[in-house]
């Protein structure tokens, strides 16, 4: 069985509160053993520099802030080709350049990887690093449906639908 190479990459700045969601995610994660083809990236709020960073990988796990104006702490799971079909009230990125933009760069390339983005309704944008209590708590939850997908993926070579 081909081992594929998976990175799980948060992203967001922590200086503001629940927009630093996906990195703060990292450490939770990374408190769990993983298999040695699975590697953590702290995205951060980087650009297009990403790019190179992905090129090398097989599938993309991303973990973000997402404003879907829905409730704190719910929970989104979309590949990239499903942002087309998004309503428009969705920001699928609070960073002056998105992942998208670095997906979309990276399909350009042929660099991209198959990409599965875990999005979380954040509650506060404000100035802080503190995460509130309502993103906190579902962290466990997020946790659980990254570490299925990176089953999913060394199982069967592919993303599977999982209830949210």
């Amino acid at each position: 069985m081909q081992q594929h190479k998976i990175m799980v990459m948060g992203v967001g700045n922590v200086l503001l509160s629940d927009e630093g969601l996906g990195v703060q995610f990292l450490n939770v994660l990374s408190q769990e053993p993983l298999p040695d083809f699975v590697e953590l990236l702290e995205g951060g709020t980087a650009g297009l520099e990403l790019v190179h960073l992905i090129k090398e990988v097989d599938y993309l796990i991303i973990v973000d802030a997402i404003n879907a104006k829905d409730e704190p702490g719910a929970i989104f799971r979309f590949e990239p080709e499903d942002i087309r079909v998004m309503p428009s009230q969705y920001e699928v990125s609070f960073h002056q350049v998105g992942i998208l933009e670095v997906l979309a760069m990276a399909n350009i390339l042929g660099t991209a990887p198959k990409t599965l983005i875990f999005g979380v309704q954040p509650k506060s944008l404000e100035m802080g690093l503190e995460l509130t209590p309502e993103i906190r708590d579902v962290f466990p939850r997020v946790k659980d449906l990254v570490l299925q997908e990176i089953q999913n993926i060394a199982e069967h070579g592919e993303f599977r639908q999982l209830n949210l």
